[in-house]
């Protein structure tokens, strides 16, 4: 296999854990990566020093759904609960890479979330977070901890919600000839399944470039036991790009924030569309 497209080396694999439905699903998948590439796993759990800091203030009251009338935070109780969390968080672990027979860790720290779990993922190769996390919102896209990761710059990241399984979607990739397409396709390559489908969506300015690029792959690419298709799309925005992907209905979408479409419409291709997404 050429080295543009050599598979990405995995090793260590962190995932951060707060007990939300999308954290779920990340524990899930990265321990499903885990057991695939022989990798070992380690969940990150934050104590929110913010939501601590806001206890202690004596204006900090909540209303809950059973109470008619706003009743103080209680600090100490809020430690608890927090302490409870992380060891449900560190029983799923537990269970989930028991289960599949990963090697893994359990971290707990205290601090802002976003800039803990960041920090402490440094050295691991890949990090997996959950579209969204435990906070309420109306808001779609991705949660805050999900949006520092991405806006800081660390890579690989895969981005998951509830419903996707690493053992069973199918992967799209976007590929235009760029350094960072190239490793899109390495990262795909590395993280499937046998058996998965793998679709290459050429973006190209012109048709001849775009069969041009396809008969490239398909001389480099090799899938034993799956099956890989091809799809061409001009040379288009990150919305028009959002729509076809949407309209292909992919399981993870594979790409990098260093292709010919700029840096800005990939980070917001992947805040808007809700499909698990790696970024290489």
């Amino acid at each position: 296999m050429p080295e543009q497209h050599k598979r990405t080396l995995i090793r260590h694999i962190a995932v951060a854990l707060d007990c939300s439905p999308h954290s779920r699903a990340s524990l899930a998948a990265a321990a499903e990566l885990a057991r695939l590439m022989h990798a070992d796993l380690t969940g990150i759990f934050v104590e929110d020093i913010n939501l601590l800091r806001m206890a202690e203030l004596p204006c900090c009251h909540e209303i809950r759904m059973y109470t008619s009338e706003p009743e103080k935070v209680d600090s100490s109780q809020l430690e608890r609960s927090l302490k409870l969390q992380a060891k449900a968080a560190e029983e799923s672990l537990q269970r989930i890479a028991g289960d599949l027979m990963v090697k893994h860790s359990f971290r707990v720290s205290r601090g802002i979330v976003s800039a803990e779990v960041i920090s402490a993922a440094l050295d691991a190769d890949l990090l997996v977070l959950g579209r969204s996390g435990r906070s309420p919102s109306c808001r779609k896209g991705l949660g805050s901890t999900a949006r520092k990761a991405l806006e800081e710059g660390k890579k690989p990241l895969l981005f998951i919600r509830p419903g996707f399984s690493a053992t069973e979607w199918p992967v799209l990739v976007l590929y235009d000839g760029s350094e960072g397409s190239q490793q899109a396709i390495g990262a795909a390559l590395s993280i499937m399944y046998p058996g998965i489908t793998l679709s290459v969506l050429i973006l190209g300015e012109t048709h001849e470039e775009r069969v041009e690029m396809e008969h490239s792959l398909s001389e480099t690419i090799s899938l034993p036991g799956g099956m890989v298709e091809y799809h061409h799309l001009p040379m288009t925005c990150g919305k028009t790009l959002m729509r076809y992907i949407r309209m292909v209905d992919s399981g993870l979408l594979v790409l990098s924030d260093r292709m010919k479409i700029s840096r800005e419409e990939v980070h917001e291709l992947i805040n808007d569309i809700d499909y698990p997404v790696l970024l290489v």
